[in-house]
C-alpha cells in the first residue's frame, strides 16, 4: 500500500502549492482526494490493475483530472504538473510548511522576505528574534515556531498506529502463506497498539529459515536491506519504515512473543518474579536457575501462570499495575474488539462527508451495527460547511426520511456543535431538543490561556442537553499539540453532567490518550469510541479507538455506545 500513501503526499503537495500561487478551489479538491486516497483499505494500484480509470473515478473525491494524475504516477512514477509546480515553489518552504501553525502562505512570506529556505534558517532566525518584526508575526508567534520545531523533529522518528499496522498485516499475511511457516505474529509496540511505532517486529516458527529470511528481504516494498542472517533480517521498508523478523524454535516462541512485544517496564517486572521464585526468564524460555532445567517457553500463558500470573493482555504491558492486579487474578475483562455496537459520529456529504446518510446506515447494517450517529457540523465550522440553523432542521428530516427506508438500524439524529469561545454552543436549545443526541467539540482558538479554555468547555458540558464531547484534547499526533486545559475539572464535569468522553479512533487523533483514559475512569466517567468518519473507508478506524480503550483498560460497561439499543437509548435520554 506504498503507493497510496505517495501519491496522497503528492496531492497534499500540490494543495499547499496552489494555495501559495494563489489558487482558488483546486487546493481543497487535492486535500480532498489525498484524504481519501490515504485511508483506502485496498492498494490503489489493485484498484487501477482490476477498474482502470474508473474504479479510480469512484474513489470519493477523485475526479477525472485527478484520476489521469493517479494513473500517469502509476504507469510513470511521476505527475508532470506536480514537477512544474515544484519549480516554482523552493523547496524550502514546503519545509516549512510541516511546522505547526506556519501555513503555506506564511512560510512563503518568511523565505521572500526573510529568505528563509530551511528548517535550519528557520530556527535560528527565531532564536535570533528576526521573526517577529515581520507584520502578522510578533513574540508569541516565534516562540510558536520554536516550539513547532521541537515538535516536529520528535514527530519523524515514529510512524502512526494507522499506517504501520496495515503494512505489517500485509507482511504476516504474505509470510503466512509460505509452506516452511508454522505461525507468525506482530510484536513490539505495534502489538500493544501504542498510538506510534518505531519499527515494526515480526515472529515466526519455522524449521525452515533460509526460505523465510530470502523471501522476506526480497518483498516489493523493502527499499534496502539493512542486514540478512540465518534466523534474523532487518529490511527498510518503502514506507519509511525498519522492519525486524525472527525466526525462532516452538518450545521457546511464547517466551519470544512476550519479550519482543515489551514494555521493557513489564519484562523487567517479569524478570524480577520469576527471580524471587528461583528463575530467570530470557526469549528463549523459563528456566530453573540452579539447574538451568527448561521449564516453559511454548506458549505466553504458559509462562504467566509459572509465575503465578494470569494472562496479561498486550495492550495492558506498561507496568501501570496490571502486574499486581495479575497477581490477584483480578484484572478488567477489557472491552473485546467486536463489541462496538454502532458509531455515533459520523459526517456526511451535507458538510464535509464524503458519503450519503443512506450509505451510512447500509454500512452500518453490514458491519452488524445496531445503530449509527448522523452527525454533521455545526455553522462554526466555516472550513468543513457546517449547517446553520435552517439547514441542520433540512438535515434531521432528512435523516427521519432515509430512517423510514431502512428501519433495521437505527439512525440517531444528532449534529457534532461548536463550542464557542464563551462556552456557548453553536445551536440553541430549542434545535438540541429536536435531535436524539448532541456531540460538542472544540474547533478554534486552540492557543487560547489554560483557565479560558477550561472553563469554556466546563460551560459547555453543563448543557443539559449534550451528551458527549468529541476528541476532548483537541491533539493531532505528529502534527498538533493538546490545547491547555485542566482535564481533572472536565472528567469530574463530565461525570456530574453524565456526559461520554469521546475517544476518536482516527489515527492521527486517538483522542484521548491512553493515559487520560485510565484517569478519567477513576473519576468514574463514560466514554464513546467513534470514528469520526468523513468517508465510509473511515468506518474501519473503529479498531484503533478500541485499541485505545483497551490500553485505558476499559470494559463494555464503560462504553456506551458498546451497550444494546435501549440501554443507550435510555441514557441518551438523561
Amino acid at each position: 500500500m506504498a503507493k497510496n500513501q505517495e501519491i496522497a503526499n503528492i496531492f497534499y503537495q500540490i494543495a499547499d502549492m496552489l494555495e501559495i500561487l494563489n489558487v482558488q478551489w483546486k487546493p481543497q479538491a487535492y486535500r480532498k482526494a489525498a484524504r481519501s486516497i490515504e485511508t483506502l483499505s485496498e492498494d490503489i494500484e489493485k484498484i487501477y490493475r482490476e477498474g482502470g480509470e474508473k474504479a479510480l473515478m469512484e474513489i470519493p473525491g477523485v475526479g477525472e483530472g485527478i484520476a489521469k494524475k493517479i494513473i500517469e504516477y502509476l504507469e510513470k512514477g511521476k505527475i508532470t504538473e506536480y514537477e512544474k509546480l515544484k519549480k516554482k515553489i523552493p523547496t524550502g518552504v514546503e519545509e516549512m510548511m510541516n511546522v505547526e501553525g506556519l501555513g503555506p502562505k506564511k512560510a512563503y512570506r518568511l523565505y521572500k522576505e526573510l529568505k528563509i529556505g530551511s528548517l535550519e534558517k528557520l530556527e535560528k532566525a527565531a532564536k535570533e528574534g528576526r521573526i517577529r518584526r515581520l507584520e502578522g508575526f510578533g513574540e508569541k508567534s516565534e516562540q510558536d515556531i520554536l516550539r513547532g520545531l521541537e515538535f516536529f523533529k520528535k514527530s519523524q522518528e515514529r510512524m502512526l498506529l494507522g499506517k504501520a499496522l496495515p503494512i505489517a498485516q500485509e507482511i504476516t499475511k504474505k509470510i503466512k502463506a509460505l509452506k516452511e511457516v508454522e505461525r507468525v505474529d506482530i510484536a513490539g509496540s505495534l502489538r500493544r497498539r501504542k498510538e506510534t511505532i518505531g519499527d515494526i517486529d515480526i515472529l515466526v516458527i519455522s524449521k525452515r529459515p533460509k526460505p523465510v529470511m530470502d523471501f522476506f528481504t526480497k518483498m516489493d516494498n523493502v527499499a534496502h536491506v539493512v542486514a540478512k542472517g540465518d534466523t534474523k533480517s532487518t529490511v527498510m521498508l518503502k514506507e519509511g519504515i525498519e522492519c525486524d523478523i525472527r525466526v525462532l524454535e516452538a518450545k521457546s516462541y511464547g517466551a519470544a512473543l512476550n519479550y519482543f512485544t515489551g514494555s521493557k517496564d513489564h519484562n523487567v517486572r517479569l524478570r524480577q518474579i520469576a527471580i524471587k521464585k528461583g528463575m530467570k526468564l530470557s526469549e528463549y524460555g523459563l528456566f530453573n536457575v540452579k539447574t538451568e532445567k527448561y521449564i516453559t517457553g511454548r506458549t505466553e500463558e504458559e509462562v504467566y501462570k509459572k509465575l503465578g500470573l494470569v494472562y496479561i493482555e498486550p495492550e495492558m504491558r506498561e507496568n501501570t499495575g496490571e502486574i499486581e492486579l495479575a497477581q490477584k487474578k483480578n484484572l478488567p475483562e477489557l472491552i473485546k474488539y467486536n463489541s462496538i455496537k454502532g458509531d455515533l459520529h459520523t459526517h456526511t456529504k451535507w458538510t464535509d462527508g464524503l458519503h450519503s446518510t443512506e450509505e451510512s446506515a447500509q454500512l452500518g447494517l453490514k458491519m452488524k451495527y445496531e445503530y449509527i450517529g448522523i452527525t454533521d457540523h455545526s455553522k462554526s465550522t466555516y472550513v468543513a460547511h457546517g449547517l446553520d440553523e435552517k439547514g441542520i432542521l433540512k438535515r434531521l428530516e432528512e435523516i427521519e426520511k432515509v430512517q423510514k427506508k431502512i428501519s433495521k438500524i437505527k439512525l440517531f439524529k444528532g449534529a457534532e456543535i461548536d463550542i464557542n469561545a464563551n462556552g456557548s454552543l453553536d445551536y440553541r436549545n430549542q434545535i438540541l431538543k429536536q435531535m436524539d443526541i448532541r456531540l460538542v467539540a472544540i474547533h478554534s482558538r486552540f492557543k487560547s490561556p489554560k483557565e479560558e479554555m477550561t472553563k469554556r468547555i466546563l460551560k459547555a458540558l453543563e448543557n443539559p442537553y449534550v451528551n458527549i464531547l468529541c476528541h476532548p484534547t483537541g491533539r493531532l499526533i505528529n502534527q498538533r499539540e493538546p490545547y491547555e486545559a485542566d482535564l481533572e475539572k472536565i472528567f469530574q464535569t463530565a461525570k456530574d453532567n453524565n456526559v461520554a468522553l469521546e475517544i476518536n479512533s482516527h489515527p492521527q487523533r486517538l483522542d484521548l490518550h491512553d493515559i487520560h483514559i485510565k484517569q478519567a475512569l477513576e473519576f468514574g466517567c463514560k466514554f464513546a469510541i467513534n470514528t469520526d468518519a468523513h468517508s465510509l473507508d473511515h468506518f474501519r478506524f473503529i479498531e484503533f479507538g478500541v485499541a485505545q480503550a483497551r490500553r485505558g483498560w476499559l470494559t463494555e460497561k464503560d462504553v456506551i455506545n458498546a451497550w444494546p439499543l435501549k440501554k443507550l437509548e435510555k441514557w441518551l435520554g438523561k
